[in-house]
């Protein structure tokens, strides 16, 4: 009965899936290790996993599998609120379709993590991946004359700073005036 428990551990077949992945920066072991984390409801795990699977299918060049898995983390992030483990995936994943020449895409990943930080209220992260996205929309060549949010996230953080931080109110008030300036010309 005692061995059938241990067969039946997912737990102990994480932590053999991890080591294993640890001494071969196995990208299918880091896969295995984040879907059965994912699974458990163990989400900064499962982000990390994905991360981990994600390098390394960049460091062997393979790009579109580095891409599904840095978006399979981002969106167990997202699921468990993880803010930062949000951010280093969705800055991994836009940073690989830049570097391909998708900046759509990239406007599209930073989109969405910026959703995820307004739903938190996560003011600068959310403006910030906004600025980010502007910046990708410029370079697939769309005109950013309408596209304000950045500046509305940026004024979103200063209410939240008023009373607060008067430096940091008065700086983000300053941010979204000058991102507006930048777009008017």
């Amino acid at each position: 009965m005692a061995d059938s428990a241990v067969k039946n551990d997912t737990y102990l077949e994480g932590r053999q899936l991890e080591a294993q992945a640890r001494q071969q920066n196995s990208a299918s072991a880091w896969q295995a290790f984040a879907g059965i984390k994912a699974s458990k409801g163990s989400y900064p795990l499962a982000a990390m996993g994905y991360m981990n699977a994600g390098d390394a299918h960049a460091t062997a060049a393979e790009h579109e599998a580095a891409a599904d898995a840095y978006e399979k983390g981002a969106a167990i992030a997202i699921k468990g609120k993880l803010k930062e483990a949000g951010l280093f995936l969705t800055s991994k994943l836009a940073a690989l379709h830049e570097r391909h020449g998708r900046y759509a895409q990239a406007a599209a990943t930073y989109e969405k993590f910026a959703d995820f930080c307004e739903a938190q209220q996560a003011w600068f992260l959310a403006a910030d991946a906004c600025e980010h996205a502007a910046e990708m929309m410029k370079a697939d060549g769309r005109d950013l004359s309408g596209y304000r949010r950045p500046a509305e996230l940026w004024l979103r953080n200063a209410e939240y700073w008023a009373g607060k931080d008067a430096g940091d109110e008065a700086w983000s008030r300053g941010r979204a005036a000058l991102y507006l300036e930048g777009i008017a010309k």
